[in-house]
């Protein structure tokens, strides 16, 4: 057990010496006045977006769907039906 506590602790360590990082040198007074920063392209501000508006009282439910489905769908035109919905959803 205390071999495991060493091994941590020389691993921490280690992982301490190797995460230093060394600063890189600072450019000096002459390149720094020769290469003046250029400002940044002007990128457009894309105009605000307005919200469409949505009539949540015009949108279908569930009940709407089936009472179409039962109007459209009957004993004689199931199979055709299903046809129809089983080509709708392996068409891409």
């Amino acid at each position: 057990m205390m071999r495991r506590y060493i091994a941590l602790g020389a691993l921490g360590l280690l992982s301490l010496a190797a995460c230093d990082k060394k600063d890189a040198p600072a450019p000096a007074a002459s390149e720094a006045a020769a290469a003046p920063l250029a400002p940044p392209p002007a990128t457009p501000v894309p105009a605000a977006v307005a919200e469409p508006v949505v009539d949540v009282a015009s949108l279908p439910v569930e009940e709407q769907y089936e009472a179409d489905a039962e109007k459209e769908i009957t004993s004689d035109n199931v199979s055709a039906k299903l046809d129809e919905l089983e080509k709708e959803i392996a068409a891409p």
